[in-house]
């Protein structure tokens, strides 16, 4: 007879406490907000002929005019 111990593969897959879902999740949501902020400066210091070849001018500005917390 065969005892299976703690390490066993059968025991691999055990849910992560709610803490760290909720850390990774804010982690996240930070990550995005930096990279809507960084994304967002960038078209703001293009010039009015740069965003006109982007191809979407007025998108382009309304992009850049959002808070960094909207998508």
């Amino acid at each position: 007879m065969t005892t299976q111990s703690a390490s066993s593969p059968e025991n691999v897959f055990v849910k992560p406490p709610l803490g760290h879902l909720l850390h990774k999740i804010v982690v996240d949501t930070v990550v995005e907000w930096r990279r809507r902020i960084r994304s967002r400066r960038e078209l703001a210091v293009l010039s009015e002929l740069e965003v006109k070849d982007i191809g979407y001018p007025a998108r382009a500005e309304a992009e850049k005019a959002k808070p960094f917390w909207q998508p």
